[in-house]
């Protein structure tokens, strides 16, 4: 039995980056950059207006103030999208609209709130003015967004490593890239083991459980950004257990669920052993102590021994599994995808009530995490008022006992938010 420290250190030693794939900038929402992204021009590529007014020579409206307007007449209107024929000569001005190119002759854009345009309109200016009154003096270049003002042709706009999300997208669509370079997803397979186990939908007879952990690892997996693959139950027999795992080995990675503990009938450690190579089996964290990682060479007739896959192998009741997945698996996943920072972060807060037991090992606990007045606080004690599943269900948190501490209320422990859970 190893530290949980140190079970992660053997198990990232023993993850690897994935390939780099080309794919649409919409399909690739949720993978990392796997090259600097800059811009190939100028935005925009024209001084534009910044508002809705009208495009005027700054000389022509000199000392205009409220009680001393400036009155200039209206030549034109030109939007977004449209270019204007007309030239702006002095005492002229032109309607326009924001995002709009500037006209030739004009140097900068009186806002409709700073003339006699009605400021309660919607929509177009019905009475069709053919003069307005300016009321503010502007500068040469008032009010215009200049060429390159929103980025500048070879600006790095996305750069190796970097997440690609709503943001990410905006900017890449702003700049037209339509096909980006980016890590591909890792194809999981998940395996659930245990002669006791059925598919849901059946009738749940005496002695069996339904088969809840293959819909929380497939619903995790796609949250983190794999593509799930659940290849069924594996009863406990040596040779259905090793058939359902020479399925998985065409994917990235293979997790089971069971089969670890020391029954007569847990075989996955003993199977793993034997068709590839165990790298631990036990951890000092409880729930989920009985895990077991280990790898899987691939071989083939034509190119012979290859990568080898990890299999991860997690505990069989759902509150050790999902704390094995969210503390192990997790982590690993999100290397394959190519993120620096794995390590799930962890924020201290206040602990609303209190473990008078001492545990033999650190403690994982499913709690409920709140902003109350400024800070964060956590209840710790939920399973206990809901019973395990329930609490499961209505948690949002880890808190992390180290082993023998005892945890009194108002003690500052260290709690790992679940970002699957934002309540």
């Amino acid at each position: 039995m190893i530290s949980y420290q140190e079970a992660l250190e053997k198990l990232l030693k023993n993850i690897t980056r994935l390939e780099i794939e080309e794919k649409p900038l919409l399909g690739s929402i949720g993978q990392i950059s796997a090259e600097n992204i800059h811009a190939d021009y100028d935005l925009p590529q024209s001084a534009i207006s910044g508002y809705d007014g009208y495009a005027v020579r700054a000389e022509d409206i000199k000392g205009a103030l409220q009680n001393n307007p400036v009155v200039l007449c209206i030549i034109a209107s030109v939007r977004a999208g449209h270019l204007s024929s007309c030239i702006v000569k002095p005492g002229n001005a032109i309607r326009i609209m924001t995002g709009s190119v500037l006209p030739r002759g004009a140097d900068c854009v009186v806002r409709f709130e700073d003339t006699d345009e009605p400021g309660d309109k919607n929509g177009p200016n019905r009475s069709n003015p053919s003069e307005v009154k300016i009321y503010a003096a502007m500068p040469p270049g008032a009010n215009i967004r200049p060429i390159g003002s929103n980025v500048r042709k070879g600006t790095l706009i996305v750069p190796e490593g970097r997440l690609i999300g709503p943001m990410q997208c905006s900017a890449l669509a702003s700049i037209g890239k339509i096909q980006i370079k980016v890590i591909r997803r890792p194809v999981v397979a998940i395996i659930a083991t245990g002669d006791e186990l059925i598919n849901l939908g059946k009738p749940l007879a005496a002695g069996k459980t339904y088969n809840c952990n293959s819909a929380a690892i497939a619903s995790l997996v796609a949250h983190y950004g794999g593509i799930p693959k659940i290849l069924g139950i594996a009863r406990d027999k040596e040779p259905a257990l090793i058939s359902k795992i020479r399925k998985g080995m065409t994917a990235d990675a293979i997790i089971t669920s069971g089969g670890v503990s020391k029954g007569d009938y847990d075989l996955v450690r003993l199977v793993l052993g034997k068709i590839g190579e165990l790298v631990f089996t036990r951890i000092k964290m409880t729930p989920g102590a009985a895990v077991t990682f280990g790898v899987i060479k691939r071989f083939s007739a034509a190119a012979g021994a290859g990568a080898a896959i990890p299999m991860f192998s997690l505990s069989g009741p759902p509150a050790g599994c999902l704390i094995n997945f969210e503390t192990l698996v997790r982590p690993a996943l999100l290397k394959m995808l190519g993120f620096t920072k794995v390590i799930h972060p962890l924020i201290e807060a206040t602990a609303l009530d209190s473990i008078k037991h001492k545990k033999t090992m650190v403690f994982a606990k499913y709690t409920h995490l709140q902003e109350m007045e400024g800070e964060y606080r956590v209840t710790l004690n939920i399973s206990e008022k809901m019973g395990p599943l329930a609490s499961m269900a209505s948690a949002n948190s880890l808190a992390i006992i180290p082993e023998g501490s005892v945890v009194k209320a108002g003690d500052t422990i260290r709690v790992l938010p679940l970002d699957w859970c934002p309540y």
